[in-house]
């Protein structure tokens, strides 16, 4: 009887490609974004459904129908899986895909005598592919080297994993400033993906992330075009694995708060979900306002001055005083 294998994969582009190499199995793309919006240890609660549902039509205008049954889907076919032989899972290096993986691992072994092999894929690199960013760039016959290439999780793959997920869903950010001083070796890339999930907090000097610090340091200069601005910065920080969509969240966080800290010349309005570019898109360029410019040099504080309502995992950050910043001399938190 054959091997039945189901291979959870990181992306649509990438899962269109693995098809197309033959490989034997079914293929399930996972794709929720873990990075955003609230999380909890149970991603299938209806009411933490609900609540994502809504923080991803607001941000983004996916339809909350759309996102819950999509969601569901995923999550019942989980619960199917001891009906394989075999789970393989294929993900990348960035903090994206990290948090996928600690997900996944933590929701599988929760799988009562779990009766099929789980395996995994994961990799920062791949030989004649520089810079390499993720599976997705991949073509199908160097996909084909990669058949067969994946190794047992061992248990403290899973062991650690379910650390993550548990610090990763708190409240408040000690617990993975703690978990941060632990040995991570089992997950080769996860240290440095957890590394850039803390510098997601507002910073002390200004309120400012490290992706919206990168971000107007790329205005300071030159005008220039959302897409244009989207190329350089996944360039600088690709171990975020940030997507333009949710590039565009944040600009129009900087662009529609109470005192802007940018400006999009040419145009009204930034791509939402299955939204095609607006006309001229190309042509609109973003630009740093003074007040940008004022808050990038620590002269004024975003969050002082704009306020925050931002998830980074279980962490709610809320309003204008008595936010969890982090300190990137001590690569500690602290209220502000």
């Amino acid at each position: 009887m054959p091997k039945k294998i189901m291979h959870i994969v990181n992306g649509d582009s990438f899962g269109d490609k693995l098809r197309a190499s033959g490989i034997d199995g079914e293929i399930l793309v996972w794709r929720e974004s873990l990075y955003e919006g609230p999380i909890g240890m149970q991603m299938s609660d209806s009411d933490l459904l609900s609540r994502r549902a809504t923080y991803m039509s607001n941000r983004y205008g996916i339809p909350e129908d759309t996102f819950k049954s999509q969601t569901i889907q995923q999550e019942a076919k989980l619960d199917t899986l001891s009906n394989v032989d075999e789970v393989v899972l294929w993900f990348e290096h960035d903090l994206y895909d990290q948090l996928m993986l600690c997900y996944l691992l933590s929701r599988i072994e929760e799988i009562t005598r779990r009766p099929f092999q789980l395996s995994l894929i994961c990799i920062d690199s791949f030989p004649g592919v520089v810079p390499f960013y993720g599976l997705g760039q991949l073509t199908v016959d160097q996909i084909l080297h990669l058949h067969g290439t994946w190794l047992s999780v061992s248990e403290d793959q899973h062991s650690l994993a379910s650390k993550v997920w548990t610090a990763y869903s708190a409240s408040e950010p000690l617990s993975m400033a703690a978990l941060l001083e632990e040995d991570l070796s089992p997950l080769p890339f996860l240290k440095k993906a957890l590394e850039a999930h803390t510098a997601r907090f507002p910073s002390m000097q200004n309120g400012l992330s490290a992706i919206q610090q990168l971000t107007l340091e790329l205005l300071v200069d030159k005008e220039v075009s959302p897409p244009s601005l989207f190329q350089n910065l996944s360039e600088q920080a690709s171990h975020y694995g940030l997507g333009d969509l949710q590039f565009y969240g944040i600009l129009n966080g900087f662009w529609h708060c109470e005192h802007p800290l940018i400006q999009v010349i040419g145009g009204n309005k930034l791509p939402r979900y299955n939204e095609a570019w607006p006309p001229q898109f190309e042509n609109q360029r973003v630009k740093i306002t003074e007040m940008g410019k004022l808050i990038l040099m620590c002269k004024q504080d975003h969050i002082f001055v704009n306020g925050i309502d931002e998830w980074i995992g279980g962490v709610h950050l809320l309003g204008k005083k008595d936010v969890w910043r982090q300190n990137a001399v001590s690569t500690g938190f602290a209220k502000l």
